[in-house]
């Protein structure tokens, strides 16, 4: 896991979540792709694009002390890890749902 920080947007290399600094902004506005309505400190930003890094890592759901700092992370932002986890599934769903997105091949029985 490894996110990419610049002076004015934070991605990562295993989600495609990202983090915005507000054209309107002086370096003190930030919003997340997963979390649009709500305006970050940059520090902010990086706590939820870590946050967002740790859920995306299947692991992070068998251990105790991951879901803790998750839900650290998640009281940084104001939100509750809940709402975390239905804010970055709704996200996962648009995607999946978006126009031009490949159709899906079940799986033979």
């Amino acid at each position: 896991m490894a996110l990419d920080i610049t002076d004015s947007i934070i991605t990562s290399d295993i989600t495609p979540e990202t983090a915005r600094l507000l054209p309107y902004s002086s370096d003190t506005g930030w919003e997340l792709s997963w979390l649009p309505t709500v305006t970050l400190t940059r520090e902010q930003a990086v706590s939820g694009m870590v946050l967002d890094e740790m859920l995306s890592d299947p692991g992070t759901l068998a251990s105790d002390l991951a879901l803790e700092l998750a839900a650290m992370h998640a009281a940084e932002l104001g939100i509750t890890l809940r709402e975390v986890l239905l804010r970055l599934y709704v996200r996962i769903t648009e995607r999946d749902n978006a126009p031009g997105c490949r159709d899906h091949t079940p799986l033979p029985a």
